[in-house]
């Protein structure tokens, strides 16, 4: 379905899923990552194992859920209309407008990759129905100091360089720059997420892979390191083998185990980490 966005004619795109007619079955609302790839060809592979729960899958403005568009596919209008301000106002509308005319479930939160971002926010929206946040292939730092720690393991600083002297001219935020646009890039250098994400008393469980090619395990291990002193209780998986997809050669995707444990804590009333 479309749903209204934060303005006058924007829409959000959304994939829904029923829950079973067991009333205690929980809601998982999902935020894909970057770009404009659909969740729909892979749900059914991707959400095995969360059969019972309702799932509501976000998708940004002027992306076809249903098509698996490949990053250099976008176009131009996407990437000058993606910046996070402007998305997360249409996911928090969105959000509100899904649940309109729905009675609350317990909630968990899912952001995959950048969709982690966007996590706190929603959070918040959510208020006490909300049993966690759920980050896959997300570092949990700000996202410019992913991004700066990625630019560095793979050879590139001078490309985050460019980006922050680009950013911090006056030219228009229309501009592209490294496949974005500077109201993007402007956007998140101002991110703020370890903060917000780490300070309420709520749980964040965080699956990483350690043969990630998009974001260093120095990142995930760092956030480990600096959350485990604040008030959300943490609870870390990290899978040997797994890529940024958390696909492991062999041994198939980790999600499943992720979606029966997060039952599991549904209806243990639990938001422990309750990890298999």
């Amino acid at each position: 379905m479309d749903l209204p966005g934060s303005a006058p004619g924007r829409r959000v795109p959304v994939l829904r899923r029923e829950a079973s007619p067991d009333a205690a079955a929980p809601r998982v609302v999902v935020v894909p990552g970057s770009g404009c790839a659909g969740l729909g060809p892979i749900a059914p592979a991707y959400f095995a194992g969360l059969e019972r729960a309702q799932v509501w899958v976000l998708h940004k403005p002027l992306t076809n859920p249903w098509v698996r568009t490949a990053p250099d596919g976008c176009g131009e209008a996407f990437a000058r209309d993606d910046r996070p301000t402007r998305w997360q106002a249409d996911a928090l509308a969105a959000l509100q407008a899904l649940r309109a005319s729905e009675p609350e479930r317990p909630t968990w939160l899912v952001g995959i990759s950048e969709g982690g971002d966007l996590l706190p926010a929603l959070g918040q929206a959510l208020g006490t129905s909300l049993r966690g946040l759920v980050l896959l292939s997300a570092s949990g730092l700000d996202p410019a100091e992913t991004l700066r720690l990625q630019a560095q393991r793979i050879g590139r600083p001078e490309a985050w360089a460019e980006i922050r002297a680009a950013a911090a001219s006056a030219r228009s935020d229309d501009d592209l720059v490294h496949g974005r646009s500077l109201g993007h890039w402007r956007d998140l250098l101002a991110w703020r997420l370890f903060e917000p994400l780490t300070a309420p008393v709520w749980a964040v469980w965080q699956w990483w892979g350690d043969a990630d090619e998009l974001i260093p395990a120095e990142a995930y291990e760092r956030f480990g390191r600096e959350a485990v002193a604040r008030p959300a209780r943490l609870c870390v998986r990290r899978w040997p083998g797994a890529d940024h997809g958390l696909n492991r050669p062999g041994a198939g995707p980790a999600q499943p185990p992720l979606w029966r444990a997060l039952l599991a804590a549904t209806e243990a009333n639990d938001a422990g980490c309750g990890l298999p």
